[in-house]
């Protein structure tokens, strides 16, 4: 029961109370590779990522065939910029299961290149394995739609894209549905008038701080925008896509919205401040530094409840051209974004997107900072100071040198972009595609 508890806590991000729980275990079991697997976990997704390593590799060592910790020792290695151990891992994985897909496409995540034509072959055949998962077939596609893409076979690569966001989204589709609704039904109808009550106690050195949060749409240099700031600042501790506000949310909402006898011409968002604040000191207050930066991007929603309780917030919207955005949304793996996988579906998300950051930008002009794209790869010394001053930050001088910081991790599809040097923003890149909106 303590066990399931654990892993109970680590989906509700609640990393204090999962850490005691399986730190207990281990006191009475020192090799317990389920509670060391789940420590790696913990640090993983608090991206600790040079510590999740030390725990995925502890395992390893005690299990050295098993693929589940191996593949994650994959992904951390990959986020800390270990790309070739990272890759010998992947490969390790397909030599002990040849229809290990995930590790394909973790290979494809460090490079199309590393899909090779043996590889290629391999996966047409998996393909029409009936005994494949929906969402494994999903993964195949879109490796096929990278592999188009790359010789320029742009009707191909829809196709396969198509399939891609088909299965992915049939997949999990009692989530993509329950989140399709609550953005669609819940969030964008109750975001201006959140009833509060139960008036928390703020604590000083946690809720006054001025914190970070990244917002917008996905593609729009975000993990630019986040990797200039820790490059620059070892006070602020990047949390990634954290999700730590929309959580504790469903905490207090979830089960009445997604209740059979849910009526939502009735409901009114309703939050209790204390119950709300205590979430985020278990989520966000027992972190190494005081300063934490979010890039949950979907915290445009939530401005609202984050300066409630962070009035010193500084908020930095990130942005692109639109139609970039939607064919940008469309090409890339995020299957845990409901709204992604159809293109009327981005379409919606971004005009509720765009209604919804203008109307807090004119009630909040101080609060939030714009970046555009285009301006930072084209502008990169003058963006940069403008938002480091912004966030009140200092400027260093070596602020491009990404390469030379050891520090620097980072788990989503922009890992590998984050580590070369700042391209200037490709206003043709796009063009093939616009026919798709």
């Amino acid at each position: 029961m303590d066990f399931e508890l654990g892993k109970i806590f680590i989906k509700k991000k609640l990393f204090k109370k999962a850490l005691i729980i399986f730190n207990d275990i281990l006191k009475k079991d020192h090799n317990n590779v389920r509670a060391i697997f789940q420590i790696g976990k913990i640090y993983y997704d608090s991206n600790d990522l040079n510590q999740s390593i030390i725990y995925f590799k502890k395992c390893n060592e005690i299990q050295p065939k098993n693929s589940n910790i191996i593949f994650n020792l994959a992904l951390a290695l990959q986020g800390t910029g270990k790309i070739d151990e990272a890759r010998e891992k992947y490969n390790e994985l397909i030599k002990i299961n040849n229809n290990d897909i995930k590790s394909y496409y973790g290979l494809y995540s460090l490079g199309i290149e590393n899909i090779t034509n043996e590889l290629y072959e391999r996966l047409k055949k998996i393909r029409i394995n009936k005994n494949i998962s929906i969402f494994e077939k999903s993964l195949i596609n879109f490796i096929f739609s990278k592999i188009e893409k790359k010789k320029k076979n742009y009707e191909n690569e829809v196709n396969y894209l198509n399939l891609f966001h088909k299965q992915c989204y049939e997949a999990n589709l009692l989530f993509n549905n329950q989140s399709n609704f609550y953005y669609q039904n819940i969030i964008s109808k109750n975001y201006k008038n959140i009833k509060f009550h139960n008036k928390f106690k703020p604590i000083s050195k946690f809720n006054n701080n001025k914190h970070i949060f990244i917002i917008g749409l996905p593609r729009s240099g975000s993990t630019l925008v986040e990797t200039l700031i820790t490059h620059n600042s070892e006070k602020v501790l990047s949390l990634g896509e954290f999700h730590g506000i929309n959580t504790s949310i469903l905490d207090q909402v979830g089960e009445k919205i997604y209740s059979k006898n849910f009526e939502k011409k009735n409901f009114q968002l309703e939050l209790d401040e204390n119950i709300f604040q205590e979430n985020l000191i278990e989520k966000y207050g027992n972190l190494k530094k005081n300063l934490f930066l979010d890039k949950s991007l979907e915290n445009f929603f939530n401005i609202e409840i984050i300066l409630r309780f962070f009035p010193n917030a500084k908020i930095v919207h990130t942005y692109r051209d639109y139609k970039d955005s939607i064919i940008a949304i469309y090409q890339t793996m995020m299957p845990e974004l409901s709204w992604s996988h159809r293109i009327q579906d981005i379409r919606n998300y971004i005009k509720i997107y765009q209604e919804i950051i203008e109307y807090f930008k004119k009630k909040y002009p101080d609060k939030i900072i714009d970046v555009e794209l285009n301006e930072l790869t084209n502008k990169k010394e003058i963006e940069t100071k403008k938002i480091l001053e912004f966030c009140e930050i200092d400027f260093k001088k070596d602020f491009l040198d990404f390469d030379e910081n050891k520090k620097l991790f980072n788990k989503t599809n922009s890992f590998l972009q984050v580590r070369k040097k700042i391209k200037k923003y490709e206003a043709e890149k796009y063009q093939p595609y616009y026919h798709l909106i």
